[in-house]
């Protein structure tokens, strides 16, 4: 018998047509090492996808329905009960349209499956650095947790992946709440690996098929197609092998640097990949570091009052009130027919720029050109 790969790439995908993924997939994980243990007739098993906004797939801001659809035939084949869940930005408003416009709904009528709102089923807290995590209870119950996420780019942590898509297993307003506790990516990606960790995925699978490069992870990111489908047991080590596709060392992402210090991954010249050799993603575009990682964390409060720039809407904004919703903070009101943030009152969530169905909201991160 072969030994495992740490992380299985496929490429060549220019569709996403469910039989060819179907079929990708019952070969990519068992050369990942199988499904994990507890995979059987019966158990529970929770898809986490990246349902950042309600848009639909064709925009490369979601996890792909049809990815979802394969990967659920396969545990359903299994025996397996299958559920959706996230908590995407704006949703303590109503999930409902967002289970929509993504995709989800549709293929959960098809096929059986559970739609999971962790925004009213309830959650548990953990402690981590004197604050309190709560983590979604149905991700905490489930027998079994695989992460499908979207690659694309992020202009406040450069790229999300595997790590950063833990961080909707946190509903409602403790993720605006944790942005407001970390002012520097490095400072939020510390809470993301503790998040990650908490979540307890035992399987990763990746849509970077569409991905996203430029301003992203939402309207002002440019979807396009890489072909890619990703399987690994360990997410950022995952993170680390797509890192170094993007043109970046891989332990240039926050989140890859602060797994492996912890002991969550191994280093980069220790994982073994299958298909790396024909993957690729040419002149990909990622946004640079931050201005606010080259500042001292003592600074704190200070530093958020001088250097702090909400983000702006712009004159694409038609006043629909989809950000002044959505806001967690209620930083964003209406005047001469269009959205204003207050410096004042924003913590930098970025959820006005996640949520924005226009595109209208251009996010400034000081000395940085993004």
């Amino acid at each position: 018998m072969e030994m495992a790969s740490d992380v299985v790439l496929r490429s060549g995908f220019r569709s996403y047509d469910r039989t060819a993924l179907i079929e990708a997939l019952r070969e990519m994980i068992p050369a990942a090492g199988g499904w994990p243990d507890g995979a059987d007739p019966g158990s529970r098993v929770l898809l986490k996808v990246n349902m950042l906004s309600a848009k639909p797939p064709e925009r490369a801001i979601t996890t792909h329905p049809e990815l979802v659809a394969a990967v659920a035939v396969l545990l359903i084949e299994k025996g397996c009960t299958v559920l959706i869940g996230d908590s995407p930005g704006g949703a303590v408003k109503g999930i409902q349209r967002y289970w929509d416009k993504c995709g989800y709904l549709a293929i959960a009528d098809e096929l059986g499956i559970e739609l999971v709102n962790f925004e009213s089923s309830g959650s548990d807290p953990f402690h981590f650095r004197g604050r309190s995590i709560n983590i979604a209870r149905p991700v905490i119950e489930a027998d079994v947790r695989i992460s499908l996420c979207k690659f694309k780019t992020h202009v406040f942590c450069r790229l999300t992946n595997a790590v950063k898509n833990a961080f909707g297993v946190v509903p409602g307003f403790g993720k605006a709440l944790l942005h407001s506790y970390a002012l520097r990516p490095s400072d939020l990606s510390e809470y993301l690996v503790e998040i990650y960790r908490l979540a307890d995925f035992q399987m990763t699978i990746m849509d970077a098929i569409l991905a996203m490069d430029g301003k992203g992870p939402s309207t002002d990111g440019n979807p396009r197609y890489d072909g890619i489908l990703g399987v690994a047991v360990n997410g950022p080590e995952l993170d680390m092998v797509m890192t170094s596709l993007a043109g970046l060392d891989p332990l240039e992402l926050d989140t890859s640097r602060i797994a492996l210090r912890r002991g969550l991954c191994r280093p980069p010249e220790e994982i073994s990949v299958e298909g790396l050799e024909n993957c690729r993603l040419d002149d990909f575009r990622v946004p640079g570091v931050s201005y606010y990682n080259r500042l001292p964390s003592f600074l704190g409060t200070l530093v958020r009052l001088l250097f702090k720039r909400p983000p702006s809407a712009t004159d694409a904004c038609t006043a629909c009130r989809t950000c002044v919703e959505g806001c967690p903070v209620g930083a964003i009101t209406i005047r001469d027919g269009k959205a204003v943030m207050s410096g004042r009152k924003c913590i930098l969530c970025l959820c006005c720029h996640e949520i924005c169905p226009e595109r209208a909201v251009k996010v400034r991160i000081p000395f940085t050109g993004n």
